[in-house]
């Protein structure tokens, strides 16, 4: 296996349920390849789309319950559901993150190991790879390995580098990625950032000013640590994984079915998948400046009412991309919308982040969580109001 053995120990626990499934088990073992992997965001949702798909339409072809995702062939008479599901995973991580095979490999065995040796077995493994390399194969031509050259602007409203590491733009071509789901990336592409000279902007502009900045004195300590909770950054599951961590909890009490949980997941990030490729095409679309930009350079953007601060730097590192629409925002508008209509929004769940070691924050429905996550970038000093609102209502098309 790749990387510290104690680390995948201490998060497999962290991800682990009392009431689980193999759904839920590999599910735990794809977000802990994602930790290893340090994969981003947009990435990540494709690789748990296409792993969950896999998974779900493996065993949905062994019970019939539903209408498959992709895979059109039959399953055999005598199979494992189980088996299937494991291989299925399997097969599909050891592509997306061959340098970890070896965990794969060795969970793919405990798997197995509680499974009745026999025909059933054997036979869901050798399916359940069949299933995985049909999706593997479908997604394989989805446009997310091409590259496209991106020049940053410099005019007064375009996205630049920002400090600290000055990073070129992350993933320019993503929202030309084939959706899983939607006709294309710009299916719900909202209608822009408002004006630089605009009342909006300068009310936007002053609120992130006031509570993004590291050295706010009017962000609350709840807000500061809600900021960070949500960050979701480099090293944790992203913000797609910290919704299928929730998804994980929640299921595991309500005691689904297999074939339920499978759907769940696999609608989840599909929805999650696409969500990424619609923020990130707006972003490309729009190019607008991060705060921490528009703040240092506000006396170039034509307003009165913004006053340049060339010392103000935010909460939270700036990621590599352009601002609008919050990827954030995004993800949790679309898995709050799927969550809440498999699983309901009378949901009492608690949920802790792998950005604040010790912390659990409690929610009565998927809606008050996604709103938090939305505005907790806000209170991070990297997002303004509408990318925030427009996010959400993004995901949640």
């Amino acid at each position: 296996m790749a990387g510290n053995t104690s680390t995948f120990t201490t998060i497999i626990k962290r991800v682990a349920q009392d009431n689980s499934d193999v759904v839920l088990d590999w599910n735990g073992i794809l977000l802990n390849a994602i930790y290893e992997d340090k994969t981003t965001p947009p990435v990540a949702s494709r690789n748990m789309a296409i792993t969950q798909t896999a998974v779900f339409d493996a065993i949905n072809s062994i019970t019939g319950t539903y209408k498959n995702y992709h895979f059109t062939g039959t399953a055999p008479t005598i199979v494992s559901a189980e088996a299937a599901a494991a291989s299925a995973a399997h097969q599909v991580l050891i592509n997306l993150y061959p340098g970890q095979k070896s965990y794969f490999d060795n969970a793919l065995t405990a798997s197995l190991a509680e499974i009745t040796d026999g025909t059933a077995e054997d036979n869901g493994v050798t399916f359940g790879r069949t299933v995985a390399d049909d999706i593997l194969t479908f997604r394989s031509g989805d446009g997310s390995s091409n590259t496209i050259t991106y020049t940053p602007g410099t005019n007064p409203g375009q996205w630049q580098p920002t400090s600290p590491g000055f990073a070129s733009a992350l993933l320019p071509q993503w929202g030309q990625v084939t959706p899983f789901a939607l006709t294309s990336g710009d299916q719900f592409r909202p209608d822009g950032t408002p004006a630089l000279n605009s009342a909006d902007y300068t009310t936007e502009f002053n609120q992130v000013k006031d509570l993004g900045s590291k050295n706010s004195t009017t962000r609350t300590a709840e807000q500061t640590q809600i900021a960070r909770f949500w960050a979701d950054g480099s090293g944790t599951f992203t913000p797609p994984g910290h919704w299928n961590q929730i998804a994980q909890n929640v299921t595991a009490e309500k005691g689904n079915s297999l074939v339920d949980n499978a759907r769940v997941f696999a609608l989840l990030n599909i929805s999650l998948a696409d969500a990424g490729i619609a923020a990130w095409d707006a972003k490309y679309t729009y190019n607008f400046w991060r705060p921490i930009t528009a703040i240092q350079n506000a006396d170039s953007d034509g307003n009165a009412n913004t006053i340049a601060d060339a010392t103000w730097t935010p909460l939270l590192t700036t990621p590599p991309f352009p601002e609008y629409i919050s990827g954030h925002s995004t993800f949790s508008g679309a898995a709050e919308t799927i969550l809440t209509g498999l699983l309901g929004n009378n949901v009492n769940f608690t949920t802790n982040s792998l950005g604040t070691p010790g912390i659990y924050r409690t929610f009565s429905n998927f809606t008050n969580a996604a709103n938090e996550a939305g505005v907790s970038r806000i209170y991070g000093g990297i997002h303004f109001n509408s990318a925030n609102v427009e996010g959400l209502a993004t995901g949640r098309s």
